[in-house]
């Protein structure tokens, strides 16, 4: 039980829980102030709230916050002149009182009226529960779409899980397969882009520079260029390296001849140090010039009629499937960067 003051400006009623304004009209404040009357009464019934509710309505009345009556019974014959200041300070007391004692009842009425409505939340939800345990809350119809409801959010739960988990298990496929399907869409515009634009070495405002067997990029638009490049370091060693496999296979297999090569060039890249002038230096076996000039000097004439005639190949051709066809498109526009979009 607690101690509050209570004035309300609403009228309810208690059976059907319904909120309605006061329609009866404001008269004119009085001129006197009773002192507030302080009552306790149990927040958890909500007759007794109603009824002190429907009490205070007319003590209501009696205020009027905006435009307060005049204290009429202060005086100033009964001050004097001498005692003006007093009667000042007596009406500006009963004026602050006054006040106050408005603003108590509008705050009792707030507080009342929250309380109300708590109770009323209360009462409706104690019945609807009861209710839902007799099975009376629902129609059949509506107890039939809940379960129907239930049923599907039980089920997208279990899908959602089930998704996460193949997910998981299968995340490099399933990225994998995302990347293939968007590669080929792209490999299709391109091809649809070489039927309509017959020059195949530019793209917007921009030249294409193909990749040179060699490993650089070349610029073929124009004869000097093109000189230029099959000048460059790199692009001799490597036409150097084909002619010398191309003269040593005529009576041996690729591989052995490939990989002879490639040792001796990682040994002509050796680190080795070499007494110049009476210093030791620190030097390259040999540089890519000194290495092109020694292939070239393995080669000598030959008659390709005659050394170089077709044999039965040492490796069974494959059939290429769809999968590693995929997978290869995938190197070509992602692994390898300077091919990319090429």
């Amino acid at each position: 039980m607690n101690t509050i003051y209570i004035m309300s400006s609403i009228h309810l009623t208690v059976k059907e829980n319904v909120v309605i304004n006061n329609p009866e009209p404001i008269s004119q404040p009085e001129q006197g102030i009773d002192e507030i009357d302080i009552r306790e009464i149990n927040e958890e019934n909500q007759e007794e709230v109603l009824k002190e509710m429907r009490r205070l309505i007319d003590v209501r009345m009696k205020y009027n916050i905006h435009t307060p009556p005049k204290p009429d019974h202060i005086k100033f014959e009964d001050y004097g002149f001498e005692g003006k200041a007093n009667y000042t300070a007596e009406k500006q007391r009963w004026y602050n009182d006054y006040k106050t004692k408005c603003q108590l009842v509008e705050n009792n009425i707030t507080k009342l009226n929250g309380l109300n409505t708590y109770l009323c939340f209360e009462s409706k939800k104690k019945e609807d529960e009861l209710k839902i345990k007799n099975g009376t809350f629902y129609s059949m119809d509506e107890q039939e779409y809940i379960e129907e409801q239930k049923q599907e959010a039980k089920k997208a739960k279990n899908r959602k899980k089930h998704n996460a988990n193949y997910y998981e298990q299968n995340k490099t496929s399933i990225l994998l397969k995302h990347k293939i399907k968007n590669l080929t869409i792209k490999v299709k515009e391109i091809d649809e882009l070489k039927k309509t634009d017959p020059n195949v070495l530019t793209r917007g405002a921009n030249i294409i520079k193909p990749l040179c067997l060699c490993g650089r990029q070349c610029d073929v638009t124009k004869i000097t260029t093109i000189k230029k490049h099959s000048n460059i370091e790199k692009h001799q060693l490597f036409k150097s390296i084909i002619a010398l496999i191309h003269y040593k296979r005529k009576n041996s297999k690729l591989k052995p001849i490939i990989d002879k090569i490639n040792n001796d060039y990682i040994d002509f890249k050796r680190v080795v140090r070499e007494k110049r002038n009476g210093k030791s230096v620190t030097i390259t076996n040999k540089t890519d010039k000194e290495v092109i000039r020694l292939y070239g000097d393995y080669l000598n004439p030959i008659d390709e009629n005659l050394t170089h005639q077709p044999r039965k190949s040492y490796i069974e051709k494959t059939k290429i499937t769809k999968r590693k066809t995929e997978l290869l498109m995938v190197m070509r526009f992602e692994i390898n960067t300077r091919t990319k979009n090429k």
